[in-house]
């Protein structure tokens, strides 16, 4: 009997109700806050996912499913759908003739070649927040609160918001340097994909799973901001806190060494996750600011705030 690929599952009867009914109730919910629907292709030019996913990241190295063809254009299934958004506001004229900030939602499938475990999957389906055009760090709190407010509507365990920051883009690079200097005098301690990742990406050396890299990483610096960068962080923090604190139902910590799996970062990342009595989920989504992401892939360079959240992670941490 011929079987589903591996990393893939089937959602039929009742499972097929609670995605599609999260799904529904995630456009309902981000059509009330005025953002507009977008729907892309599953596959794009490969180019789209090395420029802004970042060459040396584990997705496009090790997880990009990648299409056989006939032209000699290279596609390849989308792995996440940030990039898709930016490309398609693009090439349609609309991150010039729409009003700022352009707010988007997209939701359907992405596919990541890579070892199925729980709550990682060959193909999984995302919702997806993007919000264009704003920098201010206002934008930054009203963004994560609408996503707060949006989780809380659809689950009943408590919610752990994990936030960090890389300041800016001048800052994150300056913080990749001294990760540089401080694992390489540590690089024969480290497991072999670690010791190549010094050079090309070492905040992926933050995020091993390895004892001994795990180890290694406790005594690694922290990013050294600036005290604009710091109080704008400090303060952004302390709003939301004050915004989402009278419900209860969802707490904040900080998580200086938080690595995202994106290059394409620049301000403020953030994870989520569900917290019952016993137990942590693991991270159900997660995104953070990207300032340069939409210079990249069109004519103008406007700065964007996102955010994707799995669904099957959510349907699974629910229950």
């Amino acid at each position: 009997m011929i079987q589903r690929p591996r990393g893939t599952v089937d959602f039929i009867d009742e499972q097929f109700k609670q995605k599609q009914d999260l799904e529904r109730r995630f456009s309902d919910f981000f059509y009330k806050k005025n953002y507009i629907g977008i729907e892309t292709p599953l596959f794009e030019s490969k180019d789209l996912f090395v420029r802004t996913v970042g060459d040396q990241t584990d997705i496009v190295q090790k997880e990009l499913f990648e299409l056989e063809q006939k032209s000699d254009t290279k596609y390849a299934l989308r792995p996440e759908i940030t990039a898709s958004i930016i490309r398609a506001l693009a090439e349609s004229g609309s991150l010039k003739t729409k009003p700022k900030p352009i707010n988007v939602f997209s939701y359907g499938p992405c596919f990541r070649y890579e070892k199925p475990q729980k709550g990682r999957r060959r193909q999984f389906n995302q919702l997806d927040l993007e919000s264009i055009g704003r920098s201010d760090a206002s934008s930054d709190e009203e963004f994560i609160v609408n996503v707060v407010e949006f989780i809380e509507l659809i689950s009943p365990k408590k919610i752990l918001l994990s936030i960090s920051t890389f300041g800016s883009e001048e800052r994150k690079a300056e913080y990749a340097k001294d990760l540089t200097k401080y694992f390489a005098d540590k690089k024969d301690s480290l497991c072999e994909l670690c010791q190549k990742r010094i050079d090309k990406n070492p905040f992926r050396v933050l995020d091993c799973k390895n004892p001994d890299c795990k180890t290694i990483c406790q005594d690694a610096p922290e990013i050294s901001l600036n005290q604009e960068e710091r109080e704008r962080f400090q303060n952004t923090v302390s709003n939301i806190e004050q915004r989402i604190s009278p419900k209860g139902q969802t707490s904040i910590k900080i998580d200086k060494t938080m690595v995202r799996g994106l290059d394409y970062y620049t301000g403020i990342v953030f994870e989520f996750s569900l917290v019952d009595d016993e137990t942590r989920s693991g991270s159900i989504g997660g995104g953070g600011r990207y300032d340069n992401l939409v210079g990249e892939l069109s004519s103008i360079n406007l700065p964007a705030i996102g955010v994707g959240l799995g669904v099957e992670r959510i349907i699974d941490a629910i229950e």
